[in-house]
């Protein structure tokens, strides 16, 4: 169980673990059209107009500058980007910088909303405050999208509200492949951070392993090249027997918690499988948004 003195930050580690993370997803499921790196010498959006309106670090502004993305702007038609975790739409800071350099420069009466205030809310979540500006949100959406807190000063990101309770927290089963949270954070921090502190935190790199270790045993499914669903989901009675289903049909077409890469894994035939599955069994199964 590492403790956060054990961890630190680098931004060159974090963007290689972003770019690894959006990889695997798009082994598994994601059009690779809807992954956008950044140009030479950054996204020009993440300016200094940007950084006075949103409040952050300079770390921040530079990781933001210098990360992958999941667009916003939906290639193929699509109404909504595509979910990197159940449910969950991933920030694209490159565009949310235009709307929130545009946004303050309109929100100048009193009773309106800041710019920083907006993003503050749709990015760190409503319930959070104290939230300081060396760390930044991972996610964007509406009010059920997961929250990820990335720390640039610690090398950490929390999840707060963490999703399966303990599951992710403890080792029950003495998995090895288990990842550990960092613990101690509190004793860090200041005491006005504390209370979205104790929720629990990763280490940057290690929760997107985490991350991709629900795919690999198949807790995270994706249902279309757009949506995730997680298997302890509450599904209706209509849709009992969906997630075995699912399962099976990716490990019939190669996906494994061992082979992870193309080699094996038939991609675009088991997407086509899951299509046609969910239409001939579960017609009224739709995903969510």
């Amino acid at each position: 169980m590492p403790d956060v003195e054990d961890v630190s930050y680098s931004r060159e580690a974090t963007i290689q673990a972003f770019r690894d993370y959006y990889r695997f997803l798009v082994e598994l499921y994601m059009d690779g059209s809807c992954i956008i790196e950044p140009p030479e010498g950054g996204w020009p959006s993440i300016s200094p107009e940007f950084q006075q309106a949103s409040g952050k670090s300079d770390e921040v502004i530079e990781l933001l500058r210098n990360l992958p993305y999941i667009r916003s702007d939906c290639p193929n038609d699509e109404f909504h980007p595509p979910q990197a975790a159940p449910g969950c739409y991933w920030a694209d800071w490159q565009s949310l910088a235009v709307d929130t350099v545009t946004d303050a420069a309109a929100t100048k009466q009193p009773y309106m909303m800041s710019a920083e205030e907006g993003l503050k809310v749709t990015t760190e979540g409503a319930e959070w405050e104290n939230v300081p500006s060396h760390v930044i949100g991972l996610t964007s959406g509406h009010r059920e999208n997961k929250i990820f807190l990335l720390d640039t000063k610690l090398g950490i990101i929390h999840w707060p509200e963490c999703d399966g309770g303990g599951d992710y927290r403890h080792n029950y089963d003495d998995d090895p492949s288990f990842i550990d949270p960092v613990y101690d954070v509190d004793e860090h921090v200041p005491e006005n951070e504390q209370e979205w502190r104790s929720e629990p935190a990763w280490a940057i790199a290690d929760l997107l392993e985490l991350f991709k270790m629900q795919y690999r045993k198949l807790k995270w499914i994706p249902v279309n090249t757009q949506q995730v669903v997680a298997t302890d989901f509450s599904f209706d009675e209509s849709q009992d027997g969906m997630i075995p289903m699912l399962q099976g049909i990716f490990r019939e077409h190669g996906w494994s918690l061992e082979q992870e890469g193309a080699t094996h894994y038939r991609k675009r035939e088991c997407m086509e499988a899951v299509d046609a599955a969910l239409k001939e069994r579960y017609p009224s199964f739709e995903g969510w948004v």
